[in-house]
């Protein structure tokens, strides 16, 4: 072994000076000092084997944990820019720039194997579980130029008001597939704040993507009905909800989802899930 270069000279050395040598000498081994430096060197390779393995588990996860720190943090980076410079909430007001380098960071995260899309995808499983998407989600980020133009989801906000965030529950059971958005409409200049509510049904399927040809996670939500103050108006008619009829999940972790267009897949919803 120490002509291999498996074990040095010196490691060697230690191990011999620790085990107990024959009566009446301080240099000779017995047969039971000679086994007991064999189970030394035994253990010694198996607590290098074992650290090896250690290191190979964490590596992945501190892999992980660092592509989505990155995006957390380049997201927060563009709330605090946003906020000096009197942007739109969410991104809907980022940069051509700032939108390629938020798309960056999503298609490397995407691929990572933590990811639960992936996971799924590569057992033949097809479908994530719906009752991994149930919950509340508060919107981080879209690019979404509908959202963008219409400075929100519902189209409500501008003049005297501002869009405020996204709220979207999610709630399923086996007779039970409900969605409910809330958008917040913060008044400025004198303007009146209000909520906006827009309730409809959702589903989880599994279609062939038009653009990778293999099958995807779609999640499908049909607008019912939209209440504002003491209006509420019948959702089938209200253009600004498209962009979240069809949406592509890419991305689901505890606590993270990320949403692609079905037909424009630049466009991103990053969701963070309230708990």
């Amino acid at each position: 072994m120490i002509a291999d270069g498996e074990l040095s000279q010196q490691e060697f050395d230690v191990l011999y000076d620790r085990v107990e040598k024959a009566p009446g000498t301080d240099m000779y081994l017995d047969e039971e000092g000679f086994c007991a430096l064999v189970e030394s060197i035994d253990d010694l390779f198996e607590d290098m084997a074992e650290e090896d393995t250690n290191e190979e588990s964490q590596q992945p996860k501190a892999d992980i944990r660092e592509l989505k720190e990155e995006l957390l943090e380049l997201l927060e980076d563009l709330d605090r820019i946003g906020e000096e410079e009197g942007r739109q909430l969410c991104g809907l007001d980022c940069t051509e720039l700032e939108q390629e380098r938020v798309l960056e960071v999503v298609g490397e995260l995407e691929r990572e194997p933590y990811n639960k899309v992936v996971t799924v995808s590569a057992s033949g499983g097809g479908a994530v579980g719906k009752e991994e998407l149930v919950g509340d989600w508060q919107l981080m980020y879209s690019s979404s130029s509908t959202m963008k133009y219409n400075e929100g989801l519902s189209g409500l906000a501008g003049g005297l008001t501002r869009f405020g965030g996204l709220q979207q529950k999610i709630i399923g059971s086996k007779y039970l597939s409900d969605v409910e958005y809330t958008e917040q409409v913060i008044g400025k200049l004198g303007g009146k704040s209000f909520d906006v509510k827009i309730s409809g049904d959702w589903d989880l399927k599994t279609e062939v993507s038009l653009f990778t040809g293999k099958p995807a996670n779609v999640l499908s939500v049909t607008p019912d009905k939209v209440s504002y103050g003491p209006r509420s108006d019948k959702a089938d008619h209200w253009k600004s909800l498209g962009p979240m009829n069809m949406l592509l999940l890419t991305y689901l972790d505890e606590d993270l989802r990320i949403m692609r267009g079905n037909t424009s897949t630049d466009t991103l919803f990053i969701w963070k899930r309230i708990i």
